[in-house]
């Protein structure tokens, strides 16, 4: 039983870090550039200076959104000048991504606040035996696997909730 309640409490936990990382990713941050960017843009702009010369369907699978939700984002990031798109030599439908010098910068300015945050955690935490990390990142796979199955179950429903309110809806015209 008193395994039980270890457990409840880590799951309180992980539910004011998952709170708490929510509120942090709808707040815009000045990424270096004198100019505010969401989280949704740096992470973008993360993924593509991590993976050079990536297309649009490269991006959208790293960050797990879909090839219109990457290529809207990264038109406005163009537009703002922090992204070229690139036709590719043997495939002009291929479009490459890459950064701008000012992408660049921000990229840079991003991956440093990374390192202190990585940084700050390890200071907190040090020192920890290998089968401990090893433990922590067996309860992290098994928290973030058991979301997985719930947001699937949710968006299951939510198509099921949708479909039925466009039934009656259509119902209500007769």
């Amino acid at each position: 039983m008193k395994d039980n309640q270890n457990i409840r409490d880590l799951y309180q936990v992980w539910m004011r870090l998952m709170n708490k990382l929510g509120e942090s990713e709808k707040l815009p941050r000045n990424y270096g550039i004198n100019e505010l960017m969401t989280p949704s843009d740096i992470h973008l702009i993360q993924a593509i200076g991590a993976n050079p010369e990536s297309n649009i369907r490269t991006i959208s699978d790293i960050l797990g959104i879909t090839p219109g939700a990457a290529s809207q984002q990264v038109t406005k990031l163009a537009k703002r000048g922090l992204v070229t798109k690139n036709r590719g030599v043997k495939n002009e439908k291929e479009v490459f991504l890459s950064l701008t010098p000012l992408g660049e910068k921000a990229y840079r300015h991003h991956e440093t606040l990374h390192e202190e945050i990585y940084q700050r955690i390890i200071s907190r935490i040090d020192p920890l035996e290998t089968k401990e990390i090893h433990t922590m990142k067996k309860v992290l796979q098994a928290m973030e696997s058991v979301y997985e199955e719930r947001l699937c179950e949710v968006r299951r429903e939510l198509m099921q909730y949708n479909a039925r309110n466009e039934t009656d809806e259509s119902m209500g015209d007769f």
